[in-house]
């Protein structure tokens, strides 16, 4: 049986890393969201609502961030929550998409900036190409954070098995039918009869036929008689 130490939480993360986790995420998004409100306030959202109940007049630009940085919480969570295939590949989208116009659109925001305070004579070209990556890191840092917090919240879930997991019962085997085989009756003790004797008759051998004598007639000249004499043979 393994125990959990005491500095470790159920998910299993150290406690220090989960501290510092939301540390970096709360810094990165508290800069970002500073650039948003500047940002938001440079493109004319500077109306004011005012809340009658509490006397309060809330900038409208404050909004911003929570409209862009939180639209990539909730597609980075749902991209990572137990959710059909359909709407993972989306938020899985949505998410790049967001965090990349968060990274881009601040980058060059702060180089912008940088560059427009230069003096025309004066201007140096890395001051905007550093302050476009130093703008570039607190909407990235924001969204690895969350991604990162998200994967151990999914990590750490123990795994139910649901009804499209569960094993699909296979078929049983069809019967193979087995041909009958009829037992051997034993043979029959009673000898088989065989045709009877037949009694062997002697043959007397067959005497050829007597052949009759052929009449020949020779023609013999005596005195100039014809003579006729029959010749048996």
């Amino acid at each position: 049986m393994t125990t959990t130490p005491a500095n470790t939480p159920a998910s299993g993360e150290p406690r220090l890393a989960a501290a510092a986790s939301w540390a970096v995420l709360s810094a990165s998004f508290g800069l970002s969201a500073a650039t948003w409100i500047a940002m938001a306030r440079l493109a004319g959202f500077s109306a004011k609502l005012h809340l009658p109940l509490l006397d309060v007049a809330a900038d409208l630009a404050w909004l911003m961030p929570v409209a862009v940085d939180g639209y990539v919480v909730v597609a980075l969570v749902l991209w990572m929550a137990p959710v059909p295939a359909r709407v993972a590949e989306f938020a899985r989208v949505n998410t790049y998409a967001a965090a990349g116009i968060g990274v881009a659109a601040q980058s060059a925001f702060h180089a912008l900036t940088v560059w427009s305070e230069q003096p025309a004579a004066d201007r140096n070209v890395w001051q905007p190409i550093l302050a476009a990556i130093v703008g570039a890191l607190p909407p990235a840092v924001a969204g690895l954070a969350v991604h990162m917090r998200a994967l151990i919240r999914r990590e750490s879930r123990p795994t139910t098995p649901t009804a499209d997991s569960a094993p699909v019962p296979s078929p049983a085997p069809a019967p193979v039918p087995v041909p009958s085989v009829e037992p051997t009756r034993p043979a029959d003790p009673t000898p088989a009869v065989g045709p009877e004797p037949v009694a062997l008759v002697p043959v007397e051998p067959t005497r050829p036929a007597p052949v009759a004598p052929v009449p020949s007639t020779a023609f013999v000249r005596r005195n100039g008689t014809p003579l006729t004499r029959e010749v048996t043979r």
